[in-house]
């Protein structure tokens, strides 16, 4: 294996992302232990976030190192505007594969740029009928009406039938296309999306907690905690809320043991992991759980508490381990791995994020971009958006420490961070102007919408 800088595609790169994953869970070891032992082992950045809320905002920081506001619409362009990790080692000999059952990390939205294999999510029932079936029309209202009130649940009953693909399922794709290349001739990039800690939690039957109190099987797992987090807890009873975070962790777990198989039992020994190659754990954005009365909101989306901004980002490979306590965000992991794989970009000038090799990283604040005008930066002591609901309140400076977070009235931090959230939106709006991905009032980012409980 070749050292970082000299270019080659001697190192393989393996990124192991959990949609909603919780950094708090991903670093417990009653909850997450094989996790929380790679956070000890590798490189730890244990003040890592999100640069949004929720995945259509969170993943062009993470697969392009772009603000979603550089780009006009969801997703990234067809071509050009941008330039993928995928892009950029692929040019230089990498195979790469990518595998999600988030529709919003895949095709329809360009993210299989760079992407020779793995298509993202499979299509199901529901994608089939839109084949045939106008989405607007009363027909297709009523077939997913039976879809999602009927058919979902009679499976969900009677098989292990889960809403969203499993993560053994994406290990079992992975490993298949793997097993048709030589770990000692081929040099690859993969990348695996879990969707099993995103709302509904309907954990395999053997992960069920036993102090359910208002679930007693997957099925009603799935529909109480789908209407916890549509209702975000309203009109829910606190016993369904205890459920739906014991649920939630139960899928933590069950996530956790895939991950440790995936790596442990067939990456490693098969080659494709050693210590000179790459392997990165992280999360597109949290989940609100604990605190969802505060906020007004039982899951993720424009909402910048850490609860869902908070994320694990761990590396391990070629590079010294430890804790670093400085403040980072997803917009810097394509740069970081470019640098790691000693690959100088000819299109470094359109990624926006910087590389965390440096040691050490100059802090300075993180920009949040949730789109939809939620817009907002986070200090080292200091936050401030341009507007956040809490409940019925609204605010726009906070302050935390000590984990806690309270309404403050604005000082000069806030003044200065108001500042920098100007110059951030300058510049996206000057990339955005030759960036065109898609239409976010078409169908078929309101559907994908629906599909993933953000609407309605």
């Amino acid at each position: 294996m070749s050292d970082p800088g000299t270019g080659t595609t001697d190192r393989n790169v393996i990124i192991i992302s959990g949609d909603s994953l919780r950094y708090d869970r991903a670093t417990d070891p009653e909850v997450m232990p094989y996790l929380t032992r790679r956070a000890d082992e590798g490189l730890h950045f244990s003040n890592a976030v999100s640069n949004a809320g929720f995945t259509p905002g969170s993943f062009p920081s993470m697969m392009a190192s772009r603000y979603p506001s550089s780009i006009d619409g969801i997703g990234i362009p067809t071509e050009g505007g941008v330039t993928t990790l995928a892009e950029e080692l692929s040019e230089v000999g990498y195979e790469c594969g990518v595998w999600s059952d988030n529709k919003f990390v895949g095709p329809d939205y360009n993210y299989d740029r760079g992407y020779a294999t793995g298509s993202g999510y499979e299509a199901g029932l529901r994608d089939k009928v839109r084949e045939y079936v106008d989405e607007s029309s009363r027909l297709f209202a009523l077939l997913e009406f039976g879809y999602m009130q009927i058919w979902q649940r009679v499976k969900n009953a009677l098989t292990e039938s889960h809403y969203y693909s499993t993560a053994a399922d994406l290990n079992g794709r992975a490993q298949s296309w793997l097993e048709e290349r030589d770990p000692d001739s081929d040099s690859v990039h993969l990348w695996l999306h879990y969707m099993d800690s995103h709302h509904p939690y309907e954990p395999p039957a053997d992960w069920m907690p036993d102090d359910l109190e208002t679930v007693s099987n997957r099925s009603e797992a799935n529909n109480v905690t789908r209407r916890v987090c549509k209702q975000d807890g309203e009109g829910c009873t606190d016993a369904e809320i205890r459920d739906a975070g014991r649920l939630y962790d139960a899928e933590c777990e069950y996530l956790d043991t895939q991950i440790e198989s995936f790596v442990e039992d067939y990456l490693v020994p098969e080659g494709w992991l050693t210590e000179d190659d790459i392997l990165v754990i992280t999360s597109d954005h949290g989940e609100i759980i604990d605190d969802y009365e505060t906020w007004g909101e039982f899951g993720h989306g424009n909402f910048f508490c850490e609860e869902c901004t908070r994320v694990p980002l761990i590396l391990d490979g070629p590079v010294e381990s430890g804790e670093r306590d400085g403040q980072v965000s997803l917009v810097d992991l394509v740069p970081t791995l470019l640098d790691l794989c000693g690959i100088d970009s000819p299109a470094e000038d359109l990624l926006m994020g910087r590389s965390l090799l440096d040691d050490p990283v100059e802090t300075e604040p993180v920009f949040y971009d949730g789109t939809l005008d939620f817009h907002g930066a986070r200090g080292q002591v200091a936050k401030r958006f341009n507007t956040e609901a809490v409940g019925e309140d609204t605010y726009l400076n906070t302050e935390y420490g000590d984990g806690d977070e309270r309404i403050v009235d604005g000082d000069e931090r806030h003044e200065e961070l108001d500042a920098f959230v100007q110059e951030q939106l300058a510049t996206c709006s000057e990339l955005a102007a030759d960036t065109k991905a898609i239409d976010p009032d078409s169908l078929q980012v309101e559907q994908h919408m629906k599909d993933l409980g953000y609407l309605e």
